[in-house]
């Protein structure tokens, strides 16, 4: 009896230090597909498929197919020790099977389903002055998603599941993405913007808003636009020093460095996207040399 203790201590033992995840990737893309994760690379080549074992848990990973950068996927992971999970490319469709498979799968596809089809429903009450029944509309919408993100949280520590509130910071993204472009007027802001943007300020945004350092996209839209209006809302943010100036340094002084880089990024990517390659050249040098950034 002793000895069979003593067996299953170690095995406890053993469990609590090498516990990990284990993500395998079965590519049936029809290409040859590149893994990153944790400044890893690997490679995957057609109807085969790698595992990753990894205690130290993987948030992230992108997948490549083909070298192809537009076809370049990015997928979200929550998964505890001890949790594991296959990814399944096949042709230009992504599937999982395994822990929360249901889970990933919602967060990968963005919440579309629940959030992107109800941008022409908020744009109704924008066009209709009707700031009230925009805010109202939405903020159902969030608990809809945020309801269903905790149904299929297949856990069994349900909500107190440490990726939990992950999984609900990046739906809460998404819903500030789908409801800002529902009103985005560029330089014009009328006076359902201007309340819609106050509204936001003070119940979202006011009291972070100066730690942002735009490492994610729903930063650098959120201060980008409040520096855009910034007189019109008659609001107060921090000034930063501009690196490059530029036509845009009024809106500049207000983004953080990153911020800036991120504008300038946007920008290039713009142009590129254009093919104005002479101008874009020009964004290519300045986020090269003045913000060491990687192209």
């Amino acid at each position: 009896m002793l000895i069979q203790n003593g067996k299953l201590l170690t095995a406890l033992i053993f469990s609590c230090f090498y516990a990990a995840q284990n993500v395998t990737i079965d590519n049936k893309s029809g290409y040859h597909t590149v893994v990153t994760y944790d400044h890893k690379k690997m490679e995957i080549g057609n109807n085969q498929n790698r595992t990753v074992i990894d205690k130290n848990g993987i948030q992230n990973i992108s997948i490549l197919y083909g070298n192809d950068k537009k076809a370049e996927r990015n997928i979200s992971l929550f998964l505890n020790p001890q949790e594991s999970l296959t990814i399944y490319l096949v042709k230009d469709a992504i599937a999982f099977k395994g822990e929360k498979e249901h889970l990933h799968d919602y967060v990968y596809r963005g919440f579309g389903y629940d959030l992107t089809p109800k941008i022409t429903e908020y744009q109704k009450y924008y066009q209709s002055s009707d700031a009230k029944g925009f805010i109202r509309t939405y903020e159902l919408y969030l608990a809809d998603v945020l309801k269903k993100v905790e149904r299929l949280n297949s856990s069994p520590y349900g909500i107190e599941d440490i990726h939990y509130k992950e999984v609900e910071k990046i739906a809460r993204k998404r819903w500030f993405f789908t409801v800002f472009v529902s009103f985005n007027g560029g330089s014009q802001l009328n006076n359902t913007g201007k309340e819609l943007l106050l509204y936001y300020f003070e119940k979202y945004f006011k009291k972070n808003i100066a730690t942002y350092s735009c490492d994610s996209w729903d930063q650098y839209d959120i201060i980008y636009k409040y520096s855009q209006h910034i007189k019109l809302l008659n609001l107060k943010l921090p000034k930063y020093e501009i690196v490059e100036h530029t036509d845009d340094d009024e809106i500049n002084q207000y983004l953080p460095e990153k911020c800036q880089e991120q504008h300038f990024r946007s920008s290039y990517n713009f142009l590129v996207y254009k093919k104005d390659l002479v101008r874009a050249e020009k964004y290519k040098k300045i986020l090269t040399e003045k913000f060491h950034a990687k192209l």
